[in-house]
């Protein structure tokens, strides 16, 4: 690969893992928001009180939020769906949102994107604070995962859109 032609492969590259992210970071935004919007009902105020940082916690205080009867009932199926997709593509979105990244290419033009993170889970159960996750993404693997993603954020879109619309929070998005 010429100098030219590794810098047009990371850049597509790294558009792949940008849209990746941005879809994510639109799902993990709209359970944030729906946590604060839940303030005014008093059945979840166990749930509302902070919105966390932390996607993973979102997702456990949406899903007791829809364990409720409540205003948001009529919305469970279809909130779980969207639930169990976004968490089902976390390890990949966190690797390729925190990890490193180098670029692996061959003199005949094969190439692939080498991402490295630590990993707090595997470091606790090897005892090695040094254990890490690799793994190597070809172009093709990051445009499956930007596509699965941009979908499920193009739906969650759709399923928050519908629910606001009903519970009175029109354009609040």
């Amino acid at each position: 690969m010429t100098e030219a032609q590794i810098k047009e492969f990371a850049e597509m590259g790294m558009s792949e893992r940008g849209w990746i992210s941005n879809s994510y970071a639109q799902i993990e935004y709209l359970l944030g928001d729906l946590i604060v919007h839940c303030r005014e009902f008093p059945v979840y105020n166990a749930q509302t009180g902070t919105v966390s940082h932390s996607a993973a916690k979102r997702v456990k205080k949406v899903r007791a939020i829809l364990a409720l009867d409540g205003p948001l009932s009529p919305f469970a199926d279809k909130m779980t769906e969207v639930l169990d997709a976004f968490e089902g593509n976390d390890d990949v979105r966190n690797l390729l949102a925190h990890g490193f990244c180098s670029i692996h290419y061959t003199p005949t033009g094969d190439a692939g994107f080498v991402f490295r993170k630590f990993d707090r889970a595997a470091a606790a159960e090897a005892e090695d604070d040094a254990a890490a996750i690799i793994r190597t993404f070809r172009l093709v693997d990051l445009q499956y995962h930007r596509a699965q993603m941009v979908e499920q954020a193009q739906n969650a879109l759709a399923v928050f859109v519908g629910m606001y619309n009903s519970l009175g929070w029109n354009g609040s998005l």
